[in-house]
C-alpha cells in the first residue's frame, strides 16, 4: 500500500471508530434517561417528569448529527464489505437508540396523565422490576457496541425472556386489580409495561446488529 493510500485508510478507520464511540455515547445518554424514567416511578418522583422529557432533546440532536455523518460517509466513500456492514448496521442501531429514548419519555408522559403514581405494593414492585430488567437488557446492547462482541447478540433473545416474563406478570396483575386501580390507571400501566418491554427489545436488536457487523450474519441465520 502506498503511503498516501495508507494515510487515507488510517483516516477512514478513525472516522469509523469515531462513529462507533459516538454510538456508545448516544446509547449511554438514552440508557441514563431510561433509568431515570424507572426511578420516577419506583421512587415516586413526579416532580422529575419534566427532567426526563427535557433530557431527550440532546439525544435527538446527537442522533440527527450522527445519522448525517453516517450517510455522508456512505455517499462519499466506497466502503468494503465489512465497513459497509458496519455503516448500514449503524443506521439501524441509531434508530433503535433514538426510539428507546422516546420510549423513556413515553413512560413519564403516561405517568403525568395520572392523578399520582400508583403506590400499591405489588404493582409498584412489578413495574420497578420490569424497569430494571429493561435497562439491563438495553445495557447489553450498549456493551455489544462498545466491545464488538458478537456473542452478546447470539444470546440476547434468551436473555430477554426475563423481561418478557416480567411484562406478562405485570399485565396479569393489572388485569386482576383493574377495578381497584381504575380504568385510566390500568391503561397507563399496560402502556408503561409495553414501553419498557420495547426498550428491552431495542437492546436485543442492537446486540444482534453488532453480531451482523462482526460475523456477516444475524443470530439464527446460516
Amino acid at each position: 500500500m502506498e503511503p498516501h493510500d495508507a494515510d487515507l485508510r488510517h483516516h477512514y478507520d478513525s472516522e469509523l471508530e469515531e462513529i462507533r464511540a459516538s454510538l456508545v455515547d448516544l446509547g449511554t445518554m438514552a440508557l441514563s434517561n431510561i433509568r431515570h424514567a424507572g426511578i420516577v416511578f419506583s421512587e415516586n418522583r413526579p416532580e422529575e417528569i419534566e427532567t426526563v422529557r427535557n433530557a431527550d432533546i440532546p439525544i435527538n440532536a446527537k442522533y440527527t448529527e450522527l445519522e448525517a455523518r453516517v450517510f455522508e460517509i456512505l455517499a462519499l466513500q466506497q466502503p468494503v464489505a465489512s465497513d459497509l456492514r458496519f455503516l448500514v448496521a449503524s443506521t439501524r442501531i441509531l434508530y433503535e437508540l433514538e426510539r428507546s429514548g422516546d420510549l423513556a419519555v413515553n413512560v413519564v408522559k403516561a405517568l403525568a396523565r395520572l392523578d399520582g403514581i400508583p403506590t400499591d405494593a405489588s404493582i409498584h414492585s412489578a413495574v420497578s422490576q420490569l424497569a430494571e430488567a429493561s435497562a439491563a437488557m438495553f445495557t447489553r446492547g450498549i456493551e455489544a457496541i462498545a466491545t464488538l462482541d458478537p456473542e452478546i447478540g447470539m444470546g440476547a433473545e434468551l436473555e430477554d425472556e426475563a423481561t418478557d416474563h416480567l411484562t406478562a406478570s405485570l399485565y396479569k396483575l393489572v388485569t386482576l386489580n383493574q377495578d381497584e386501580l381504575g380504568l385510566e390507571t390500568a391503561v397507563a400501566l399496560f402502556r408503561i409495561g409495553r414501553y419498557f418491554e420495547r426498550i428491552a427489545d431495542h437492546g436485543v436488536n442492537i446486540a444482534e446488529n453488532v453480531t451482523f457487523v462482526v460475523t456477516a450474519q444475524f443470530p439464527g441465520e446460516g
